[in-house]
């Protein structure tokens, strides 16, 4: 874990940390926290140093490493198949990231779903390539980077927004969202860029949060097409398309659990935003945090076991873990610096 990958200028980078002074822990905030495929890890994107940089804690011996220093910002730490390396997004070489909000007018915006970011990097299976949305030609396109050649192909070419690229569990296609018929719908396509089919269809509404089942047959997304923005299913022909829930609140960031049988969300329907859990057939919803605060950037642990969420229930962002059941939640403690 000693090697690191920058998503846009793609340098490895040795041992990198940084000099600068510690600010006061109380004001430190820890964001965007991601299970290491072997659920030992966790990195994270911290303000330690003022700035943010990435860091990776040990969950066994709470070894905490800072694998980013840079006086510009980074953020969005993605691990590699085998969780030897991590690509990130940095402001080093951009200074501005894509906000879904401003894809929409001021009478309709809604808030970003931090359960899943956008501006994470997505690898493929085989750990040979990056995926990740970059406006470098002006409007938001698709690249897909190699990492060992460092070779970029640009996938998509319009004048519209293209961003939130996931590769297929099995690597063999791309999801995706495009505004290039007038209003944010889920599209797919090949890795290479062709067959970009488009899957949703709500020329009134916003898809957002598109995400994988693990076996690839189904996708999850929030859609605002009854207004609000609600959980639904499709299958990843865009075919059966299932409203999961009907709150008048914002569901947002679905993500499946390891064995495709539930799904965990955020939602505010009890003012802060909660974390939340059902069934992939519409049963069984459970709200799983509910102690003050907003509970976000929610994940499931490789063995479905744990969830891993972000919350300012102490004041300030910092990382939390908790059962699957909700029970059980402990704060991280970030020591050492």
């Amino acid at each position: 874990m000693k090697r690191l990958l920058t998503l846009l200028s793609l340098l490895l980078v040795i041992n990198a940390v940084s000099s600068a002074q510690l600010i006061n822990p109380d004001n430190v905030a820890h964001i965007q926290p991601y299970w290491s495929p072997d659920g030992e890890h966790i990195a994270f994107a911290s303000s330690i140093y003022g700035n943010f940089d990435i860091f990776v804690i040990n969950l066994n011996t709470n070894e905490i490493q800072n694998m980013s220093g840079h006086p510009e910002n980074d953020y969005y730490p993605a691990w590699s198949p085998d969780g030897r390396e991590l690509a990130f997004f940095s402001q080093r070489e951009r200074k501005y990231h894509y906000d879904l909000t401003s894809a929409v007018d001021e009478e309709r915006r809604f808030p970003i779903s931090a359960a899943r970011s956008g501006d994470l990097p997505s690898w493929s299976p085989d750990g040979r390539n990056v995926l990740y949305h970059s406006s470098e030609d002006g409007d938001m396109d698709i690249y897909l980077r190699n990492r060992r050649t460092k070779n970029m192909r640009k996938l998509t070419f319009n004048d519209s927004t293209d961003v939130y690229p996931f590769f297929s569990p099995n690597g063999e296609e791309i999801l995706f969202l495009s505004n290039r018929n007038g209003n944010m719908e889920i599209y797919k396509m090949r890795p290479d860029g062709r067959e970009q089919i488009r899957l949703t269809f709500s020329p009134h509404s916003f898809e957002i949060d598109p995400v994988w089942s693990p076996d690839g047959t189904a996708i999850a997304f929030s859609s605002d097409r009854y207004r609000n923005f609600d959980v639904h299913v499709m299958n990843s022909d865009g075919s059966d398309q299932r409203r999961l829930t009907t709150d008048d609140h914002f569901d947002l960031g679905p993500q499946w659990s390891p064995d495709g049988k539930k799904l965990l969300f955020i939602s505010n329907r009890y003012g802060d935003s909660d974390i939340f859990t059902i069934n992939a057939n519409g049963t069984d919803l459970t709200r799983l945090t509910g102690q003050g605060g907003d509970d976000y950037y929610a994940s499931w642990s490789p063995d479905g076991d744990q969830i891993l969420f972000c919350s300012d229930r102490s004041g300030q962002n910092k990382i939390y873990i908790m059962s699957s059941d909700g029970s059980e939640i402990r704060k991280i403690e970030v020591r050492g610096y």
